[in-house]
């Protein structure tokens, strides 16, 4: 029976994650812990969590817990990372601290939670989290996974893995199970009638080889679709890398452009992509809609509406499915190089295919990426290595010199723009930085 903890159940991985675990007969005699330190969210997904488990009259123990801390992780087998660590995600404080700052200094960022400034410090109050759930693994679970999906993805993988090397930490994402529907559906197929592979960075892999069933390249079908104007217009960031360096990215248009320096500066580029100009974010605190009275899964919850119970396109679970079964999943997950991909350093964190089995996650060998993919990936991967040795090293220096190197930061603003925004953001997030940065807090 495997323990799977389950940090940050109340956002939307809590209540897929289960359905996920569910899904398979395998794994019903699992015992889960729930953790979240908000209340209100987390009461409503262990409600959902046992009227699942009693839908499939499955042994499931399903606990609630609001922190990680004081024995919650003893002998977990997996545990699963999934919070915002300071505040909301994608609302309120810091993350409109984070988008809004840079925006007084020209600097465009379309989402802020992987790369650019408004990565770098969501990185600089998550990792210190993060690294003190793994130093409670090493100590309680040893032999665990952890399974992230906690952003940025690829400076807290990297982090993790150097920081607490005795546990194993596998970055997930979804931006390649995307991509290739992407693919599917601008080519007129079933994603899954194609064969493909794909490698990079996270947020910035590309699709080295897509295939039909017969062996033919779908290439020349994408690039047609991409001479549709309504297709172009939906996707067109990635349909001008792709007419520009041959190849498409996994990650969502509005996101992979902030991936590059090309589109988001200037208002004519940023036009020509169909992508406007950011926005301020909503400031407010509030709790997310979907556990309102009226939400989708509280009406599953009191009978309202029936249980949702589709297994997602995730691969999380499945690394869990994998280590106690016959069954073996190939997936794309965030690693650390060590030559996976020859012409990127070794130390860099990586997305390439793996397979789960019942011995465990196995990377594979991508050998050379094409030149320029390279070189855009080279770009923002040492950006996010150089972040990551700033956390591990505790060198605000070595953070601020990433923002730097920040690709699409570099072309909003010289630096020493840019190190005025970066002492704003040092000044607001202050209470946030200081337990684990000290309270010199400038550069």
């Amino acid at each position: 029976m495997p323990k799977v903890v389950f940090i940050g159940a109340g956002s939307h991985f809590g209540v897929t994650s289960f359905v996920d675990i569910l899904s398979f007969e395998a794994l019903r005699d699992s015992e889960v812990v729930l953790v979240d330190v908000k209340a209100s969210h987390l009461e409503p997904v262990a409600a959902f969590a046992r009227k699942v488990a009693a839908h499939y009259d499955a042994p499931t123990t399903v606990t609630a817990a609001p922190d990680w801390r004081d024995g919650v992780l003893d002998g977990a087998d997996f545990v699963i990372a999934s919070f915002a660590q300071g505040g909301p995600a994608y609302r309120g404080q810091p993350f409109q601290s984070e988008i809004c700052i840079p925006l007084e200094y020209g600097i465009q960022q379309n989402v802020g939670d992987t790369v650019g400034i408004g990565g770098v410090f969501r990185t600089m109050r998550t990792a210190p989290e993060l690294m003190a759930i793994g130093r409670d693994m090493q100590r309680r679970c040893p032999r665990a996974v952890l399974i992230n999906y906690v952003n940025p993805m690829s400076m807290l993988t990297r982090t993790m893995n150097l920081a607490c090397p005795d546990i194993c930490t596998l970055g997930l994402c979804h931006n390649i199970q995307g991509g290739i529907r992407e693919i599917a559906h601008y080519v007129g197929c079933d994603y899954k009638d194609l064969r493909f592979e794909a490698a990079g960075i996270n947020h910035l892999s590309w699709f080295l080889r897509v295939e039909y069933p017969d062996g033919r390249d779908a290439y020349p079908d994408l690039r047609a679709a991409g001479e549709d104007e309504a297709n172009y217009r939906r996707c067109a960031s990635k349909f001008e890398l792709l007419k520009q360096f041959g190849y498409w990215s996994g990650e969502g248009p509005a996101h992979v452009a902030e991936y590059v320096p090309y589109f988001l500066p200037r208002e004519a580029d940023r036009e020509a992509i169909c992508v406007s100009k950011r926005e301020r974010p909503d400031d407010a605190d509030r709790t997310h809609p979907r556990w309102a009275d009226d939400s989708d899964l509280v009406k599953q919850i009191d009978g309202r509406e029936p249980l949702k119970l589709d297994r997602s396109n995730e691969y999380g679970v499945r690394i869990i499915h994998a280590s106690v079964s016959d069954s073996v999943y190939r997936m794309h997950l965030n690693v650390m190089n060590r030559g996976l991909i020859e012409n990127l350093p070794d130390d860099t964190c990586v997305e390439v295919c793996c397979t789960a089995d019942a011995a465990g996650v196995h990377p594979h060998r991508a050998g050379r990426l094409p030149t320029q993919l390279a070189a855009l990936c080279r770009a923002m991967a040492d950006m996010q290595t150089l972040a990551s040795d700033a956390v591990l090293d505790k060198d605000l220096n070595k953070a601020y010199m990433a923002c730097l190197l920040d690709p699409l930061t570099a072309a909003c603003a010289a630096p020493a723009a840019i190190r005025k925004c970066f002492n704003d953001l040092l000044a607001a997030e202050a209470h946030l930085l200081e337990p684990y940065w000290g309270k010199d807090l400038k550069v």
